[in-house]
């Protein structure tokens, strides 16, 4: 750890390149950048300062959010500095040093809550989601969001696939956001009913237990069943039901057939993305309605965006969306003009 000139009023010398800690602060941006700097200066007592002063009062979301903005600044994990951080002392305990470089630690590694952004501005959502962005996302979504374009930000609540007897639950979240390189402009647009879980209505394997006395009927209740869709990836002529992995997929335009919905837009993945992504498909090789502990196998064009319908997700692995908010997502989506393939980034979220 490197040492630091501590001026008689406590804060850093004149030759310093980074403010003290009792500076006044700046925007979210700058008080990042300048946490970041004296993170990596070694100066983690200064850094824990200026961070534990900037996340005092704000929401959940946007202290959870300043936390993933200097993971992502610092595209690294810190280690713990020692229980005796000399000068560094002046500033903050050693025990707040440690919780802070924790806290950074797992916010950049670990999956997010779902942020509650009710009375945010554009500007602080856009933080909240963009920061999800840079530590859940890959390079093309980061380099995406820096030239302006639109990026597509999925966050699942996990859920059984016979929840609501099968007929899926609009309880995750589906976000468009942008900001504009050349003045700052932000755009946010969230929708809550949306779903990027399999339902069992769907599931071969399912319609067998339904359909089977000896299985307990109670979750199947009611379950109308339709064509099973899948792959088979044990080997057992039956296939298993899949979900689209958490990480990031890029999107180009396509169709999809939803009448109820009165659009036929829709998303899947490029061949690029086929072809090169990392992103898997989650399989319920288990046969348990959690895809999530089952086998993976590779991404299809079948994994779409598309609209549900209003009492249904209609989602064999797809995301879908209500489809009373379908045609704003659309809109939102189409909001550059000339933008043609998107970067769809998906997580789940803790409970």
């Amino acid at each position: 750890m490197s040492s630091l000139a501590v001026s008689a009023s406590g804060g850093a010398s004149a030759s310093s390149p980074v403010a003290p800690f009792n500076a006044a602060l700046e925007a979210n941006h700058a008080t990042v950048n300048n946490v970041a700097a004296l993170l990596q200066q070694g100066r983690d007592g200064e850094a824990t300062a200026i961070l534990t002063q900037a996340r005092q009062g704000q929401p959940q979301a946007m202290q959870d959010a300043l936390d993933r903005m200097v993971s992502a600044k610092l595209r690294t994990s810190l280690d713990t500095p020692p229980s005796t951080p000399g000068l560094q002392g002046m500033y903050a305990s050693p025990v707040e040093i440690g919780n802070t470089i924790r806290r950074i630690n797992d916010a950049g590694n670990s999956r997010p809550a779902m942020p509650d952004t009710d009375g945010l501005t554009a500007e602080q959502k856009f933080d909240v989601y963009s920061s999800i962005v840079q530590t859940r996302g890959n390079q093309a979504a980061r380099d995406a969001l820096d030239r302006g374009d639109k990026v597509i930000l999925g966050m699942r609540k996990e859920d059984n696939s016979v929840v609501n007897h099968g007929k899926g639950e609009y309880n995750d979240r589906i976000v468009v956001l942008s900001r504009d390189p050349r003045n700052g402009t932000v755009k946010v647009e969230e929708f809550d009913r949306a779903s990027a879980d399999p339902t069992a209505q769907y599931d071969a394997n399912t319609q067998h237990k339904a359909t089977n006395a000896k299985y307990d009927q109670k979750e199947l209740k009611g379950m109308q069943f339709r064509r099973p869709e899948g792959e088979d990836v044990t080997g057992d002529r039956i296939p298993e039901l899949g979900r689209l992995s958490e990480g990031t997929v890029e999107m180009w335009e396509t169709t999809h057939p939803t009448p109820w919905a009165g659009t036929n837009f829709a998303l899947r993945p490029t061949p690029d993305a086929i072809a090169n992504s990392t992103s898997w498909i989650d399989r319920d090789s288990k046969h348990n309605g959690d895809s999530s502990t089952g086998v993976r196998s590779k991404l299809n064009d079948s994994i779409k965006i598309h609209a549900g319908s209003r009492n249904n997700t209609d989602s064999a692995g797809c995301t879908t969306i209500q489809p009373e908010d379908y045609k704003k997502f659309e809109a939102a989506v189409k909001g550059n003009g000339t933008q043609e393939r998107w970067q769809y980034v998906l997580t789940n979220v803790v409970s």
